[in-house]
């Protein structure tokens, strides 16, 4: 079920051209009526009844447990959004003043403000290699590992341009740097391309529900490369019932679970998970490839008719880089005021003031009537 099919369970899919993905993918009816009905179930029962509260929290680490079938060789938490996974690892790891961080020119501010927030408590040093760097990516970053760099925090894909990042080549530089980890923002990428953090060499990998994968609002996760739990800090101990306060005074609990729920503690809406279920079924149906396969044949199709119209053109991947179903469009004339512009045509896109112009996501209920409304819209412009 992919295009017009998908669609017809899409409302927000149905009354507008919806190429926003990237930012909130709109989530099919059939997994919105599941969290609805799940969450009125554990009202209706008392959710603070602790056998009811602790089910729904069992079904959470269900769901984990087959995500990590997806993730092999790593545990996986589920988180509320990326920048909660991001804390998780950046606030957990061990710092010392001097240490370096490695980023990119093209990072969320999610990544960029929790940055800051260590820089300021740590004393950690941050380093940034543009994307778009003469001598290449890759060698540029490689040059810039050192003994003092600690982290490597990078996209999997570009949130601005959509390019997918060489990933897997940085692992194998940072390999040579056996105190450094690599830490991945995966927001753009589960769901666009196919993710595997265990081949990719990464450490840990941050991904998202409510995007790509179209899942209701406030789910995301974690995914940690079984070498590396011991390494974070921010874990919660297992806790006896009921934890003596008096414990404290002997040092830290120090059992841990041997799952991702040790990175979970917390109250939050389990029950919703359900509407996520329901979604990563169906991409688990029709094929996490067949879905990557499906959004950038129409990206392809897209930038083709783009360039076709003058004043408008597409932001390719420069040499190091890859293509993904996340499209970056400019226009010298409107800027990124041309979002507002295709708004009122009904096509929903994404401003992108790094480009001057707009960031178009292909998704997998996406149609080429949808390409055709966009192009329609851009010669009225």
């Amino acid at each position: 079920m992919l295009g017009a099919d998908l669609k017809l369970l899409i409302p927000a899919a149905m009354n507008s051209v919806y190429l926003n993905t990237g930012t909130l993918g709109p989530t099919p009816s059939t997994a919105l009526a599941a969290a609805a009905a799940s969450e009125l179930e554990w009202v209706e029962a008392g959710p603070g009844q602790v056998s009811h509260y602790e089910t729904a929290h069992a079904k959470v680490r269900q769901f984990a447990e087959r995500v990590q079938q997806r993730m092999r060789g790593g545990v996986v938490s589920i988180t509320e959004n990326n920048s909660e996974s991001l804390i998780r690892v950046l606030w957990g790891l061990r710092w010392e003043a001097g240490d370096e961080i490695i980023t990119t020119d093209h990072e969320h501010d999610a990544v960029l403000l929790s940055l800051s927030s260590i820089m300021r408590q740590f004393g950690t040093r941050v380093r940034v290699i543009s994307l778009q760097d003469p001598i290449g990516f890759v060698e540029a970053l490689t040059n810039a590992l050192n003994p003092r760099t600690r982290l490597v925090l990078m996209s999997h894909v570009s949130y601005q341009t959509g390019w997918e990042l060489p990933v897997g080549e940085v692992a194998d530089a940072i390999r040579r740097h056996p105190d450094c980890r690599l830490l991945v923002d995966g927001a753009q990428g589960l769901g666009n391309i196919v993710v595997d953090p265990e081949r990719l060499g990464v450490d840990y990998y941050v991904f998202c529900g409510h995007k790509w994968m179209l899942a209701p609002a406030g789910w995301a996760g974690l995914w940690v490369r079984q070498q590396r739990r011991e390494e974070i800090g921010t874990r919660w101990p297992q806790k006896p019932y009921p934890v003596d306060p008096r414990l404290l005074e002997s040092g830290p609990l120090s059992a841990y679970s041997q799952g991702g729920d040790d990175l979970e503690y917390g109250t939050r809406c389990w029950p919703r998970v359900a509407g996520w279920s329901v979604t990563w079924d169906y991409f688990e149906e029709e094929g996490f490839f067949e879905h990557a396969a499906y959004q950038l044949s129409l990206r392809d199709e897209a930038r083709e008719a783009v360039l076709g119209v003058p004043g408008f053109d597409v932001m390719d991947p420069v040499a190091g880089m890859a293509k993904t179903a996340l499209m970056t469009v400019s226009s010298r004339q409107w800027g990124s005021g041309l979002a507002d512009h295709l708004a009122k045509r009904g096509v929903v896109v994404k401003p992108e003031p790094f480009s001057g112009g707009v960031r178009l996501a292909f998704a997998a209920f996406n149609t080429r009537s949808d390409i055709e409304a966009l192009i329609t819209a851009l010669r009225e412009l």
